[in-house]
């Protein structure tokens, strides 16, 4: 099978979450008594990152493999067969050094739960198949000393390559938090890497927030050579004030055509002529120079009531100039990229768009992750998917370049206490789609969520979930159906399913990967 790879988190550089090359999984196909868990692979450690899939990669000592890797938080990443259930041996194994195990007094406040265990490989890696390697931080704690480390390794063996790894480091101009006479200088304990990795014109992005709000810390953006790892450049959001961390629950930056890089930033400091970027949209040039952002004009209010836009990560909606985004407000932004807004006192009517997915009201319908797009025949116009928390997932529809704000589909879908969404509170569904191009028979709405638990600084049950792309009254499956043969286990927070093959790989917080497909 031609299969498409999924080389970086949702899919491409845009950040659709689309696959649409998937030719054997389709609604009509996809369903309790076809379609179930056929395998699971036991690795070292929790798995919060998005896996990712190459066709036909050259393994040594196993020639030509469709390959799935997965980093866990014990600071491994693993290659395994991607097809094969009596494949249980990785391909390769590579440890990246000892993982920071928790609670540790240095990582986040006490007590720190928004994560749990330890701290190794939290973000998703990515894959430059030009140079056949594999691009990952690790996070580490050795002799008493934290560091994030950047890894380049061969796809084929798992080795070190490109002289690494370096450990990412850096000093600058400032005077926020935690500065010294005049410099901020990066610490890593303070740092958390949860954004996926972005390959882009021959950098590779590093971006970092915070553990736990714990101060003090700042957004920082770190640009790597992909040939040789030597650092390129360097952005703080706040280097006069403080936080405006990049977290985007997961999402990567985005990347358009020319190689500039966009992304969303959380509470923090905030100055109107773009100096200090908390709770704003920022565009950098490939070398880190800021070219252009947008901050809401209620800014002020978002940041007091820890309402950060940076709870997810942009979409650059294909064939356009628009950027789509919204945070823990629950409110789509559409911009455009050529002149993104800054602010404006009083309204956002500076922009293209922006309204609530949802009203806020008793529970929180905080946005994480990103939207999925899909642009089918006969949809009326492109597909904007969201699913917040304590909300259902819906989609919305593109008509003369905007959004209509009323969904033109809806999912009925509660949990086992009655409440929308599928879930309780935190944080609502991660999605992939996959389809065989614009075909409207073939999409396939995927997600990942909690089970019935709030996942807010807690590790809980979860759920996979499969709708027809092009009526979300459909669930055609679910991994509760036949729980004995399908269940998760632990919810991965964050990570969407990946597509790619005819399988749905799921990553979990029970040391294990699991691979769905069809029965037969």
């Amino acid at each position: 099978m031609n299969a498409l790879s999924v080389t970086t988190q949702h899919n491409d550089n845009r950040r659709t979450g689309a696959n649409l090359l998937e030719a054997a999984l389709r609604p009509d196909n996809v369903g309790p008594n076809t379609f179930g868990k056929l395998f699971s692979r036991s690795v070292d450690g929790e798995i919060y990152a998005q896996p990712l899939y190459l066709a036909q990669c050259p393994v040594a000592g196993h020639g030509l493999r469709n390959v799935v890797f997965t980093a866990t938080m014990h600071n491994s990443v693993y290659a395994f067969d991607a097809d094969d259930p009596a494949a249980t041996a990785p391909l390769w194994r590579t440890s990246l050094g000892p993982a920071v195990s928790l609670p540790d007094p240095n990582i986040g406040p006490t007590p720190y739960h928004d994560i749990a265990i330890e701290v190794g490989v939290l973000s998703t890696p990515v894959i430059d198949v030009q140079r056949q390697l594999l691009y990952v931080v690790a996070f580490t704690k050795e002799q008493g000393a934290y560091h994030h480390t950047l890894h380049a390794l061969d796809l084929s063996t798992g080795g070190e390559a490109l002289g690494g790894p370096v450990r990412i480091a850096a000093t600058v101009p400032g005077s926020g938090a935690g500065s010294s006479h005049g410099t901020l200088t990066f610490t890593a304990n303070r740092q958390n890497q949860r954004p996926a990795l972005t390959l882009a014109g021959d950098r590779v992005y590093v971006a970092f927030a915070s553990y736990g709000d714990q101060d003090p810390y700042h957004g920082w953006v770190f640009a790597f050579d992909a040939g040789t790892l030597r650092q390129t450049g360097v952005y703080v959001t706040t280097p006069g004030t403080e936080r405006g961390g990049v977290w985007q629950a997961g999402q990567g930056l985005a990347a358009d055509d020319h190689g500039n890089v966009y992304f969303m930033t959380g509470n923090g400091g905030f100055h109107e002529d773009g100096s200090e970027l908390g709770d704003a949209v920022v565009k950098l040039t490939p070398d880190l120079a800021l070219a252009d952002w947008f901050s809401p004009f209620n800014n002020a209010d978002l940041d007091r009531a820890d309402a950060d836009l940076g709870s997810a990560g942009p979409l650059l909606v294909p064939g356009t100039r628009l950027l789509l985004g919204g945070g823990k407000e629950s409110k789509f932004y559409l911009l455009d990229t050529g002149a993104m807004g800054h602010f404006h006192a009083g309204s956002d009517s500076q922009i293209v768009q922006s309204f609530y997915v949802e009203r806020p009201g008793g529970l929180s319908h905080h946005i994480h992750g990103g939207p999925v797009y899909w642009n089918f025949r006969g949809g009326g116009g492109p597909w904007a998917y969201i699913w917040p928390e304590n909300a259902f997932l819906r989609a919305y529809r593109f008509a003369g370049g905007l959004l209509q704000t009323t969904p033109v589909s809806t999912s009925t879908t509660t949990d086992p206490t009655g409440n929308p969404g599928g879930s309780i509170g935190m944080p609502g569904g991660a999605m992939s789609l996959s389809a065989l191009g614009d075909d409207p028979a073939t999409g396939i709405l995927w997600a990942t969520h909690p089970y019935r638990d709030n996942a807010n600084q807690a590790v809980v049950a979860g759920v996979v979930r499969a709708y027809r792309a092009t009526d979300l009254t459909q669930e055609v499956w679910n991994s509760k159906m036949n729980a004995a043969r399908d269940d998760v286990g632990l919810y991965a927070k964050f990570a969407p399913p990946t597509v790619a093959g005819g399988k749905v790989y799921v990553p979990t917080f029970s040391k294990a990967l699991h691979v769905y497909g069809l029965l037969s």
